[in-house]
Order: structure tokens, then sequence, then C-alpha cells
């Protein structure tokens, strides 16, 4: 790998570790709200409640999937 390429590829990593940081709990408010019950609204808040624990592990998911991808890249 070109040094130059390996430094960009450092730069995207600590980017994407910067926004991992900022977003990791973007919805950890909300869904600890819908733990304590403190939403109510019947059957549609239970199904809120599940697409936002949805959300939150897909979030999760494609910053780790985003950060293993360049780690993988920067190990060639």
């Amino acid at each position: 790998m070109k040094e130059a390429d390996a430094v960009l590829l450092q730069f995207i990593l600590s980017r994407i570790q910067t926004l991992s940081d900022e977003h990791w709990h973007t919805f950890t408010s909300s869904r600890k709200a819908m733990d304590d019950h403190a939403w109510v609204g019947g059957t549609s808040s239970h199904g809120f409640a599940g697409k936002l624990e949805r959300n939150d592990a897909a979030l999760h998911a494609e910053l780790r999937k985003a950060l293993q991808l360049v780690q993988d890249k920067l190990r060639q």
C-alpha cells in the first residue's frame, strides 16, 4: 500500500471513529424513556419502541462495519 493511501485510510478511520463516538448514543435517551414507560399511546408506542430498538441496533452495526472495513484495508 502506498504511503498516501495509508494516510488517507487513517484519516477516514479517524473520521468514522469520530462519527461513531458522536452518534453511538443517538437513540439512547429515547430508548430509556420507552423502557421507563415515559411515553404512552397504547399499541402504537410498542411499535415505535420496536422500531427504535431496531434502528439503534442497525446504527451500531453499520458503525462497527464501517470501522472494520477500513481497519481491514489498513492491515493489507
